[in-house]
């Protein structure tokens, strides 16, 4: 029960990150690029839950969580990194956030194959990280009208990634 209680707090607080990623830049995202987030989320995460089906044997269950988290921390330290006040982080010329977030989104996948959950739950899971990257945007959009002033308010979404990240390790 605390395993599905940490994997869909973690499948929520990625979207919720991602969503606040996305409404960083000045120019809001459009309604396409978030239906094309959430479905490579969806898609990467089924072809990760097959592999998982099949290469179960070979990996455990804490190794995946131990390599969700570090790639989890690798995507903060990218996003901090990478980050432009007016193309946000998701910007034409750098491939290497959307590289490590599609990594992270088929390794849920895996996670989940490992653990013999099938399609409906990757469509449940699916379902979350929509709502959570809607969830996200809104949160992000709050903070960003009322602290305005400071630079910073960008990089929040990442402080709710690193708390779910360091209770996943425990």
């Amino acid at each position: 029960m605390w395993s599905i209680m940490i994997i869909l707090l973690f499948v929520f607080t990625v979207g919720m990150t991602v969503g606040g990623l996305l409404a960083a830049p000045r120019i809001p995202p459009r309604p396409f690029q978030i239906m094309l987030v959430g479905i490579f989320f969806m898609f990467l995460a089924y072809i990760g839950m097959i592999l998982g089906m099949f290469l179960s044997g070979w990996f455990g269950f804490r190794f995946i969580e131990i390599m969700l988290s570090i790639l989890a921390l690798l995507l903060i330290v990218a996003a901090i990194s990478r980050f432009h006040p007016t193309f946000g982080f998701f910007h034409r010329d750098d491939k290497i956030v959307l590289a490590i977030l599609g990594c992270l989104f088929l390794l849920m996948g895996f996670e989940w194959g490992i653990l013999d959950w099938r399609a409906f739950f990757t469509l449940f899971a699916a379902a979350i990280f929509f709502l959570a990257l809607f969830v996200g945007m809104y949160i992000q959009q709050q903070v960003r009208a009322t602290l305005w002033r400071y630079p910073y308010h960008a990089f929040t979404p990442l402080i709710w990634l690193l708390f779910v990240t360091i209770l996943k390790l425990l």
